[in-house]
């Protein structure tokens, strides 16, 4: 077996076009999937180096248009990572009859791509999976939906948008609908599982939720821990995974020099936080969250009015979204730590490692809010907002004369 090429994202495109099925995608000793090409049934015939979207880069021009929306669903935006941009248009797919495709935890905290026909399953897809999501035969699946008229909405990183459409090439693209994040980079899903594994024996009873963007104190970076006896809520700078990840320590390799971090897209449409939006549009910002829409092709031009029965929105410029979303302008820098992380975490065990490896500074802060009960964090968040409610009508009011 044969491995393909060091700049692998892990995509599948080549696996899912060799006519031998002689390419097979098995986890490198840090725990990315990548693909091996068995020579003895390989007929030489380059398609999976033709196909490869990193030997054949293709993006868009710069973007048709840009706009901070909020969902006017409020349900659907609780539950999304920013201002429910994915969650307005899977419901609006799937209120067609279509599809919508995207990243959701299975069985074993194992992450990969699923196909959903039903709102009742859009809540798998929602909020951010901050590891590698494993795209599994849905290129192929999609191929298949597309050639029977049946509308397709695909949602994943840059690269595997990149993949999908170089994968489907000529096939008529009319129903499909592309949806690339703004993406730092990912962390390996051996690295996620170790962390949840550690976790469980942090808590002493498995993991039977988990969620990094929770909402309950309003949108932010906080990650919610659901066991059967407890619910945890913590800020990403006391926890040792989410900390690292913001950090870029725990990313591909190929991550660091990723083409796709650049204003020209692959995908239809570009959706992220819109970090900064309380500066550019102050009486537009909420705590509910806010997403920007990169609308990136002329197709996709014409579904404004459809996107306006969606959300709240206004337009801004490329810019304004650019400020404040690095890897719109160029890929996360490779920090030095990022040398020893995958190294380390065969070498010693969980409880070592992530004391000793995966440590972050002291926040007496966070620590403190971390450890009040959930209850007493919604009596003090009802205090806090009443507090705040008065001083705003006692600001409003006019002065009396006396």
């Amino acid at each position: 077996m044969e491995n393909i090429t060091e700049f692998c994202t892990g995509c599948r495109t080549c696996e899912q076009v060799c006519p031998k099925s002689c390419i097979s995608m098995k986890f490198s000793s840090e725990g990315f999937l990548e693909p091996f090409i068995d020579l003895d049934q390989c007929v030489d015939c380059g398609l999976c180096q033709r196909r490869c979207p990193q030997n054949n880069l293709k993006v868009y021009p710069l973007s048709e248009k840009v706009f901070a929306v909020k969902s006017k669903n409020d349900k659907e935006l609780y539950k999304s990572a920013s201002g429910g941009a994915f969650a307005a248009l899977a419901r609006y797919f799937l209120e067609q009859n279509g599809v919508c495709v995207g990243a959701s935890y299975y069985k074993g905290w194992n992450v990969g791509h699923k196909i959903i026909r039903s709102l009742d399953d859009l809540p798998s897809l929602q909020s951010s999976k901050y590891v590698q999501s494993d795209t599994l035969h849905t290129y192929s699946e999609v191929r298949c939906l597309l050639s029977q008229g049946i509308k397709v909405l695909y949602s994943g990183t840059p690269c595997q948008i990149a993949g999908l459409n170089s994968f489907l090439g000529n096939v008529d693209k009319s129903n499909l609908l592309t949806i690339d994040l703004i993406c730092h980079g990912v962390p390996s899903i051996k690295l996620f599982k170790s962390y949840i594994q550690w976790l469980e024996h942090r808590y002493g009873e498995p993991i039977i939720d988990f969620n990094f963007r929770d909402k309950s104190s309003g949108w932010g970076l906080n990650v919610k821990i659901k066991t059967k006896t407890k619910t945890k809520t913590r800020s990403c700078v006391i926890d040792p995974y989410y900390y690292h990840f913001l950090k870029g320590d725990t990313y591909r390799e190929c991550c660091y020099r990723c083409s796709y971090s650049r204003p020209e897209r692959v995908g239809d449409v570009t959706i992220g936080d819109f970090w900064g939006i309380e500066s550019i549009l102050p009486d537009f910002f909420s705590k509910k969250g806010v997403s920007c829409l990169i609308l990136n092709t002329p197709n996709v031009m014409a579904l404004i009015p459809m996107f306006k029965s969606l959300f709240d929105m206004e337009e801004v410029s490329l810019n304004d979204v650019m400020k404040f979303q690095r890897n719109l302008v160029a890929p996360t820098p490779r920090p030095d730590m990022r040398d020893i992380i995958y190294k380390r975490l065969d070498e010693k065990d969980l409880e070592s490692f992530f004391k000793t490896v995966l440590t972050y500074p002291l926040n007496v802060k966070s620590e403190l809010i971390a450890i009040l009960p959930e209850w007493m964090k919604k009596v003090l968040r009802k205090m806090l907002s009443a507090v705040m409610r008065l001083s705003l009508i006692h600001i409003s009011e006019p002065t009396r004369l006396r």
